[in-house]
């Protein structure tokens, strides 16, 4: 790889450690994202520098997390991956869901706890009322998002 690809491979890497994720399933979704078409276990092993066994485990992995998708090429009996074409409105979804399950917690908390006082239920109230407002904008967000301009062209295109 070049450097210029490699230094964005890194940071998909950081960015996914921060996750606690394994940083090679970062490198793998960034060489995807920068792929015109599927790649093999072997290619993914060979231009990150891993072991196919650690490409497989990653790319298993990312699939699992909806972020790619495995695909067959006919006439090949090796595994391909690809990103998967929603993969921003499915990391959205997933983001949205935990935001959400945090402020289920959070509200269960000040229902059903025995608060020591006053000042910790208004500073969960506080927790439980930002992240549900900031959850519910941003789902308000995603349902207004008409999505990039290939798909608003498509959708024009198809009379919807």
């Amino acid at each position: 790889m070049d450097p210029r690809t490699t230094r964005f491979t890194d940071r998909f890497a950081a960015l996914f450690e921060d996750e606690r994720q394994p940083p090679i399933a970062g490198r793998i979704l960034a060489l995807l994202l920068l792929s015109e078409g599927a790649l093999s276990l072997d290619q993914l092993s060979e231009d990150l520098a891993v072991s196919k066994a650690s490409a497989s485990t990653n790319a298993r992995l990312l699939a699992q997390l909806g972020l790619v998708e495995a695909v067959h090429q006919p006439g090949s009996r090796r595994d391909y991956y690809q990103v998967a074409a929603d993969l921003f409105e499915r990391s959205m979804a997933q983001r949205l869901a935990r935001w959400r399950r945090f402020t289920e917690v959070i509200g269960e908390g000040r229902r059903t706890l025995p608060l020591p006082s006053r000042e910790v239920d208004e500073r969960l109230e506080r927790y439980e009322s930002a992240f549900s407002y900031m959850a519910d904008a941003i789902g308000r967000a995603m349902v207004q998002w008409p999505g990039p301009p290939s798909r608003r062209l498509a959708r024009v295109g198809s009379g919807r």
